[in-house]
């Protein structure tokens, strides 16, 4: 009898290994390396496959699937391509299961129920007010019994949750380790490739925020949605990390209800305060996320401090941007922040990943400083460099456009940008060249 050879596998880069190390040669990780079960050739053959020129193969032939969750649907870029995978990850009770219920409505679809029973799934659906006649349930996990399953009927989509509970009676060891979970995903994706049927398979994250099971998931699959939101706040984003068939810029915003997901309408008013408290330390600016344009308010808080080291702290904001801007501002606008602390959070929950915030964090920063509000109509846009200057940022009149349909009367932008801005904004447009002559014009 052969002795079973056991591998060790990172579960940050999905590389292996034949004897457990402390560090991941491969991505650098510590203590990332489990052990792990070697997974035996696949004992049944393959689909045939021939070899077809490119071009005999029409795109045409590839027609998306629509949901009636219009948000899902841009996300995805444009609808759910069929034979695709779909990997739905974020924290426990975010929403991961209820958008995966309500596409399941519209479908029909074989909803692979490993960490709810039948009852429960639809006293769920009832709660939810959904219509469960497309919605097939299979108990079982076994990927065997899933193939059966899907092969005897015909089925629009199939849903695993979660992916850490599959397993193959192929393969020993228990479902949720690390050679169940590749194994069981690689298999549903080849069924899914073979078949045409999309799948969605639904993954939880660990402590540090990354997606449980080893990393190789996330190569395999074909979309990557991660589901984000503060608990304390009704208000869902579901992002793409990873997308073969659509942009990954594309976020969809949703409103956590007793129906529910519910799809915003007014963008703005997740991220916006409709009413001007005429406070100081708030600033709006404008972000592009994909084909949508989103208006978000920046607070900020500047207290005298009681250490030698001044503090630096925010949310939604890179920390290491924040102190940059902190040192320009006291070189090049002259704003004594070497004794007071800055705190800077982005209202709603809102994450901002381009340079075009800078003004507007560096103008809240001085508004709370100098305890002046500053004007609710005004808008701000612009990259502030190492020198002080303001640079131009892209697609500045998408964001002007965006001012001009929230009511604004007043943007302050890049000199560079005041003619692309004079195009889609009616109102006053303020051109800066530095930071400086920012903040003079607008206190």
């Amino acid at each position: 009898m052969s002795k079973k050879k056991n591998i060790f596998l990172c579960i940050s880069c999905g590389a292996e290994y034949s004897k457990w190390q402390g560090k991941c040669p491969g991505c650098g990780e510590w203590n990332s390396i489990v052990e792990a079960e070697s997974s035996p050739a696949h004992t049944k053959p393959r689909r045939e496959s021939k070899v077809v020129p490119l071009s005999s193969i029409h795109s045409d032939q590839l027609k998306r699937i629509i949901t009636d969750i219009d948000e899902f649907n841009l996300v995805c870029g444009g609808g759910i391509v069929p034979g695709s995978v779909i990997l739905i990850s974020g924290e426990p009770g975010i929403g991961k299961s209820t958008i995966a219920l309500q596409i399941a409505r519209t479908l029909k679809t074989l909803y692979i129920s490993g960490e709810e029973s039948p009852v429960q799934l639809r006293h769920r659906a009832n709660r939810l007010g959904l219509s469960s006649d497309n919605i097939h349930v299979l108990s079982s996990a076994c990927v065997e019994e899933i193939q059966n399953a899907v092969r005897a009927d015909k089925f629009e989509c199939l849903i695993a949750d979660s992916v850490q509970t599959l397993y193959t009676s192929e393969i020993p060891g228990s479902a949720g380790s690390v050679t169940q979970v590749r194994e069981s995903s690689a298999r549903l994706i080849d069924l899914a490739k073979s078949t045409g049927i999309p799948v969605i398979l639904i993954g939880h994250i660990t402590k540090d925020g990354s997606i449980a099971g080893p990393k190789i998931l996330e190569h395999l699959v074909d979309t990557v949605l991660y589901f984000e939101g503060d608990f304390s706040k009704e208000f869902r984003m579901i992002r793409a990390l990873k997308n073969r068939f659509g942009s990954i810029n594309e976020i969809g915003l949703f409103r956590m209800s007793d129906a529910g997901l519910v799809e915003v309408s007014d963008k703005n008013s997740v991220f916006l305060n409709s009413v001007g408290s005429g406070s100081s330390g708030s600033a709006i600016s404008a972000a592009i996320e994909g084909s949508r344009t989103m208006l978000f308010e920046v607070q900020s808080l500047v207290a005298f401090t009681n250490f030698s080291n001044p503090r630096r702290m925010s949310d939604g904001f890179d920390i290491n941007r924040l102190i940059l801007l902190a040192a320009v501002l006291e070189k090049h606008g002259f704003m004594k922040l070497n004794s007071h602390d800055v705190f800077i959070n982005l209202a709603g929950g809102f994450q901002v990943n381009e340079t075009s915030a800078d003004m507007a964090v560096a103008i809240a920063i001085v508004s709370s400083l100098k305890d002046k509000p500053v004007p609710r109509d005004t808008g701000f846009t612009g990259e502030i460099s190492l020198s002080g200057e303001i640079r131009p940022v892209s697609q500045c009149a998408r964001r002007a456009q965006e001012f001009a349909r929230s009511g604004f009367k007043r943007i302050i932008v890049p000199e560079k940008d005041a003619s692309e801005a004079k195009k889609a904004f009616t109102g006053e447009i303020v051109p800066v060249k530095t930071i400086y002559e920012a903040i003079d014009r607008v206190f």
